[in-house]
């Protein structure tokens, strides 16, 4: 019943793997680390980092090399303030589940660890939103605008895919 089935999803998958961008080989000219923008060429976040989340979105935006260096500056930066806040967060969510596991746990002790890892994590978001404040600064006017489009757009891509996963069995 399942070898009929392989060559299905095999014929199924080509042409989306047709569609798929072609990767540079490793340590390939586009593996470098460039300014960032399409219009200088860079493939890499600011400070040359591999997009993903915020940085992705200010790939798009084209920073100057002095917004560039900023950018980079403010992200190193709170990636060490918020070191310790992200292991006070990954201990607090750990003693929950482990908690939350244990059926002998009062609901009492569940609660209040909830509220100490809720709490941590609310830090956290605090941090990363003076970040993004901090960055916003920074930014033109054209910037801005592209900006929240560039986040609007990557919004309505995570609810597809959120859509896409309660769709799969």
């Amino acid at each position: 019943m399942i070898r009929p089935t392989l060559p299905i999803l095999a014929l199924l998958a080509l042409p989306l793997a047709a569609q798929a961008p072609a990767f540079p080989p490793p340590g390939g000219e586009a593996m470098k680390p460039s300014p960032s923008g399409p219009e200088q060429g860079g493939r890499r976040a600011p400070g040359g980092m591999m997009p993903g989340g915020p940085e992705q979105a200010l790939m798009a935006l084209g920073l100057t090399p002095d917004q560039d260096r900023a950018v980079k500056a403010i992200l190193d930066k709170g990636r060490e303030a918020d070191r310790p806040v992200h292991k006070l967060v990954m201990d607090k969510e750990e003693a929950l589940r482990a908690a939350a596991e244990d059926p002998a746990t009062p609901e009492a002790h569940l609660k209040a660890l909830h509220a100490g890892a809720s709490e941590a994590r609310y830090r956290l978001l605090l941090a990363h939103r003076e970040r993004l404040r901090e960055i916003h600064a920074l930014l033109s006017a054209e910037q801005k605008a592209k900006l929240k489009r560039v986040q609007e757009k990557m919004a309505r891509a995570r609810e597809a895919r959120r859509a896409l996963m309660e769709e799969m069995p």
